[in-house]
């Protein structure tokens, strides 16, 4: 059986071998640096029986594959001293927090009032303030973040798993959808594997206590905030503010009740979204170049960016904001991005 690979804990090669062993055929290694995975696996499956291990989320889709049953959560962890009581993520409130630069857990503390996050650029430099108390604790991968913890620093801090939008999920096997039978040669193996599973995770640092819900009580507000601004939209169109049938016009995309103006969207951009788009939309990252909308998108582009912002484009590593961020201010962000786009 041959694999294509991605740089990740050894946990995963050791599990297919046990894989490989129950299926009775010996494992080779097909080595590639996945950053765009979805196109990665386009081009690289064709020779290849099987990829550990890909997203088991059903909206998770890669033309070609179909996936086998999940076989382990992972997700984003609080790293802190043992001597830290974390119970939430609230605990947190009030101590310098280490995020990575354009992570989930960076966006997250980003939407949330009273924490304090200092940005760095790798794991490593992450640990190298916690053990030179620099920071407090941080919010990084669990199953690199266990890994170092305990093969390095002798599981000096505790790893405790968060969960919530964007910040883990479940893992499984791609196969290809030409081999139907070897997807379920790999699930029975996987059941029979469960014991060796747990053992891997406990071998390989991975948190393995029950995750903490970081959105489980802003959830109830949250939603009532957005069944509120969904009761303002469907007032603002039946009173002609918004017209339904034509694209918005430039002085309809600001809400005339959210009282913001474009300094103020500048300074929310800056303050949630420069740290992937850069300052003023300004990336060096082409892709990420927000001053180009109108280049790449034409006549439609503020829908385009409205609708981005609003659903996002996680398989991308775009969060979605809409029910977090308010429609209004959303709508304020796009007006500005009005002001930075090139000719």
């Amino acid at each position: 059986m041959q694999l294509p690979w991605r740089l990740s804990p050894c946990l995963y090669i050791e599990l297919a071998e046990l894989v490989g062993k129950r299926l009775g055929t010996p494992v080779e290694y097909v080595w590639w640096l996945s950053f765009n995975q979805r196109r990665a696996l386009r081009t690289t499956m064709e020779g290849c029986d099987a990829y550990f291990a890909l997203p088991a989320d059903a909206q998770y889709r890669v033309k070609g594959l179909v996936k086998s049953n999940a076989f382990l959560s992972v997700s984003y962890a609080i790293v802190a001293p043992h001597d830290v009581k974390v119970g939430a993520l609230s605990d947190l409130k009030g101590k310098k927090i280490g995020v990575l630069h354009g992570s989930p857990p960076q966006i997250l503390l980003a939407t949330k009032e009273g924490y304090t996050a200092s940005t760095f650029r790798s794991q490593e430099e992450v640990f190298d303030a916690l053990n030179k108390k620099e920071i407090d604790a941080a919010l990084l991968w669990g199953p690199s973040a266990g890994f170092d913890n305990k093969t390095l620093y002798s599981n000096r801090w505790q790893v405790i798993s968060i969960t919530g939008e964007s910040l883990g999920g479940q893992v499984a096997v791609a196969v290809s959808k030409e081999k139907p039978q070897l997807k379920d040669q790999i699930n029975q193996a996987l059941e029979e594997l469960k014991p060796e599973i747990q053992q891997l995770s406990e071998k390989y640092g991975f948190p393995m206590q029950a995750p903490l819900q970081v959105n489980s009580k802003n959830a109830e507000a949250r939603y009532a905030r957005l069944d509120t601004l969904q009761a303002k939209t469907a007032a603002y169109r039946s009173s002609g503010f918004i017209k339904v049938a034509d694209r918005p016009s430039r002085r309809e995309w600001l809400v005339a009740e959210s009282g913001d103006t474009i300094a103020e969207a500048k300074s929310n951009f800056n303050n949630k979204c420069s740290h992937c788009h850069g300052t003023n939309g300004a990336s060096p990252v082409s892709e990420r170049d927000l001053r180009k909308l109108s280049m790449r998108y034409k006549d439609d582009w503020k829908n385009v960016a409205y609708s981005t912002i609003t659903k996002g484009r996680p398989d991308l590593g775009m969060p979605t904001w809409g029910g977090i961020l308010p429609d209004e201010e959303i709508k304020a962000i796009v007006e500005f991005l009005v002001t930075v786009q090139k000719n």
